[in-house]
């Protein structure tokens, strides 16, 4: 996938994430992020094929609802396709969910990884 169609790529997913949460960014989260959040990336692991992952950050009294997120979330992408001028994609949810401890025992992290199928 070229730089251009990445770039497009990688917008059409957030602004799908977006229905799901407010917070969302790609790669890194900013400075001053407001929880719940979502940090996403696409890391290509063969040809046309690559992963989504991401992240689900939040405070430990949201914890009920970020579970909720990262399951609406997969469900978003389960057997999701788009199709744009620039490419084509279908994902397909690999049920690798888990929580991550994190040292502050006041923040919930959930780890979330989708597989996706495109050409460009």
């Amino acid at each position: 996938m070229n730089k251009r169609t990445t770039m497009v790529f990688s917008k059409d997913v957030r602004t799908q994430l977006l229905t799901k949460c407010d917070n969302v960014y790609f790669r890194e989260a900013k400075e001053k992020k407001t929880y719940p959040y979502v940090v996403f990336d696409l890391r290509p692991y063969m040809e046309r094929r690559m992963v989504l992952e991401l992240d689900l950050w939040g405070t430990r009294e949201q914890e009920m609802a970020l579970q909720e997120m990262a399951d609406d979330i997969e469900d978003l992408f389960d057997s999701a396709v788009f199709s744009e001028p620039y490419y084509i994609a279908s994902f397909t949810s690999n049920n690798d969910m888990k929580n991550v401890i994190d040292e502050n025992k006041d923040i919930k992290h959930i780890n979330l990884s989708i597989d996706c199928i495109y050409q460009s």
